[in-house]
């Protein structure tokens, strides 16, 4: 609400994606959003997710994979960046 996801791409857990909006931020269903300097995540689990891809951001692949070995999980889903093309209704 103090205007820091204004225009901003995010995701929180499920149950406040419509809040989220009223933030000003761009609602997106994914369980990673990377926007630049602001990355955010969903539900609970997608927390880990998050910090592997903090990792793999800071420190590279090798480093992330072995602190996915190490706690013995497995990332799920792609994370979503705000870079690209659009994807076309069909």
């Amino acid at each position: 609400m103090a205007g820091l996801l204004e225009g901003r791409h995010a995701v929180t857990h499920h149950m406040g994606m419509d809040v989220l909006s009223a933030t000003g931020a761009i609602p997106v269903r994914a369980r990673v959003v990377d926007d630049g300097n602001v990355v955010s995540a969903g539900g609970v689990t997608s927390g880990l997710d998050l910090g592997l891809h903090l990792l793999e951001r800071a420190f590279g692949p090798h480093i992330a994979l072995a602190v996915e070995e190490l706690f013995e999980y497995e990332r799920r889903g792609t994370t979503w960046h705000n870079t690209g093309l659009k994807a076309i209704a069909i």
